[in-house]
């Protein structure tokens, strides 16, 4: 109850006091800046220390996306061939 009563008497200006101050405008971009700065530096030496493996998974990926889709007829008929010289 007493706290009440003083910000009555006081009014808005006692109050102002216990506001944070404004840093600036800018100050979110530099932030939001030097989180994109370390998390590419962090991605970069990440991806570059494992480069073989990257290169590992690419190879499976494209291997994956090339056999997703159905064969050509004429590497069908190469395939069966080569199966039958390898008896």
């Amino acid at each position: 109850s007493s706290s009440v009563s003083v910000n009555r008497i006081a009014g808005p200006a006692a109050m102002s006091d216990q506001r944070i101050a404004y840093v600036g405008g800018s100050s979110g971009l530099w932030a939001g800046l030097g989180m994109f700065t370390t998390s590419s530096t962090f991605f970069a030496v990440w991806t570059w220390s494992r480069r073989k493996e990257w290169v590992d998974i690419m190879l499976d990926y494209c291997h994956h996306k090339r056999a997703q889709y159905p064969t050509h007829t004429l590497d069908r008929l190469a395939v069966r061939a080569l199966r039958m010289l390898k008896i």
